[in-house]
């Protein structure tokens, strides 16, 4: 077996966006939404915790455009115990399916804070944002090499999408690696 998945896109959903987990934010860090000027933490923590993607800030802008407005309701960052930023993740929606659903977009920690019980807590705000923003099925994409992250929204309730060829060859590439549901 090679070292890592052949590389997929994938989208796991969970629909519909009731009981999920609200683990409480370990002592010493903090959660707040984005301000003026977090657009540079944001293509930092991307940067350094994202192997997959080459991060800019053309990349910010793209993804969320320049409504500082709408980002400041939507952007969330995961500060240490100093009010430093060290993780990010957006509750932001698409239109999908004919129907608006909320999305976990873009959720990122920093390499050296991971595995500290940190995105569980994170991505529950990111939820609890998206539930506030009015949706009630969530989704998201990510790629089949990241098994940690794919293992965590599993265990937020996030369930595969496997509606084309493609998107079951996909997840038969990750069962290799970890037990799906």
């Amino acid at each position: 077996m090679s070292e890592s998945p052949k590389y997929y896109e994938i989208t796991m959903c969970r629909d519909p966006l009731v009981g999920y987990p609200k683990p409480p934010l370990p002592e010493g860090f903090s959660l707040r939404l984005y301000k003026p000027g977090d657009k540079e933490s944001w293509v930092s923590i991307q940067d350094e915790a994202d192997t997959l993607n080459a991060i800019t800030p053309k990349l910010f802008h793209d993804s969320f455009g320049t409504d500082e407005s709408l980002i400041a309701q939507r952007q969330l960052y995961l500060c240490d115990s100093q009010g430093t930023p060290i993780g990010t993740s957006t509750g932001w929606s698409r239109e999908r399916k004919g129907e608006s659903w909320g999305r976990v977009h873009w959720v990122a920690i920093r390499p050296e804070f991971q595995g500290r019980g940190l995105a569980k807590p994170l991505i529950s705000a990111t939820l609890s944002i998206i539930e506030q923003l009015g949706h009630d099925k969530v989704y998201l994409s990510t790629a089949t090499p990241r098994l940690p992250a794919i293992n965590l929204y599993l265990s937020q309730g996030f369930l595969p999408e496997r509606h084309s060829e493609e998107d079951i060859v996909a997840w038969e590439e990750v069962a290799r690696w970890i037990k799906l549901p």
